[in-house]
C-alpha cells in the first residue's frame, strides 16, 4: 500500500511535488469514474479533475492534520460538478435548453447535490469494505486485494500462481458482493472499483 494519508498531507503542506503526483495517481482514475457518472462528457471530466487538484494544492496549507483526502477531494469534485452543470455557461455550451441531454444534466445535478462525500461516509463505506472483504473466500480476498491495490489480472495471476480466467472470476464475484454490500453508496462505486 501507498503511504499513509498522515504521510501524504505533512508532503503536500511541505510543497513536496512527488507527494501531489502520489496522490494524483491514486484518486483520479476514481474521481475520473464518479465524475463521469454525473457529466458524461470526457473534456468536462479532465477539467473538473483539473480543478479540484488545483484547489487541494492551493488549499494545502488550510488542511487539517486529519483531512481525509477521499472526503476532500471527492467534495471539492462534486462541487465543481455542480457549478458546471448549474451554471448557464455550460449549460448553453452543451445542450438546447429543454432537450433530452439537457434534462438528464438537471436531474444528475440534483441526485448530484443528495450524495454523501463527507467524512463519516467515507468512513462507512471502508468499515462495509473491511467487513465485507472478511466474508469473501480467501482465495478471492487475495485476488480482491490485488485489484483494489491497482495490479492487472495478468500481475495478479502470476504472483498467485493461478490462471487469468480464475482471476476474473474472483473480480466478478468479488464485485457482486460488494455491490450488494455497498448498495447505498451507488454513486461511489465507481470511485471504490476502478478496475
Amino acid at each position: 500500500m501507498l503511504e499513509r494519508e498522515s504521510d501524504l498531507l505533512n508532503g503536500l503542506k511541505n510543497d513536496d511535488e512527488n507527494t501531489f503526483k502520489i496522490i494524483f495517481k491514486r484518486y483520479y482514475s476514481r474521481l475520473y469514474y464518479f465524475i463521469f457518472e454525473f457529466i458524461p462528457y470526457d473534456d468536462l471530466v479532465e477539467n473538473v479533475i483539473q480543478d479540484t487538484f488545483l484547489t487541494l494544492w492551493n488549499k494545502r496549507y488550510d488542511l487539517d492534520d486529519d483531512t481525509n483526502f477521499s472526503a476532500y477531494l471527492f467534495t471539492v469534485a462534486r462541487n465543481n460538478c455542480l457549478y458546471r452543470l448549474r451554471s448557464e455557461k455550460y449549460r448553453k455550451k452543451l445542450f438546447v435548453e429543454g432537450s433530452a441531454d439537457s434534462m438528464e444534466l438537471e436531474l444528475n445535478a440534483s441526485i448530484l447535490s443528495t450524495v454523501d462525500t463527507s467524512v463519516y461516509a467515507f468512513r462507512e463505506i471502508e468499515r462495509i469494505i473491511e467487513e465485507t472483504l472478511d466474508q469473501l473466500p480467501a482465495q478471492c480476498k487475495n485476488v480482491f486485494l490485488l485489484r483494489i491495490n491497482a495490479k492487472k489480472n495478468k500481475e495478479i495471476a502470476d504472483e498467485l500462481n493461478i490462471s487469468v480466467k480464475v482471476v476474473e472470476k474472483h473480480v466478478t464475484k468479488g464485485l457482486k458482493v460488494f455491490r450488494k454490500a455497498l448498495k447505498d453508496y451507488l454513486p461511489l462505486i465507481g470511485y471504490l472499483f476502478t478496475l
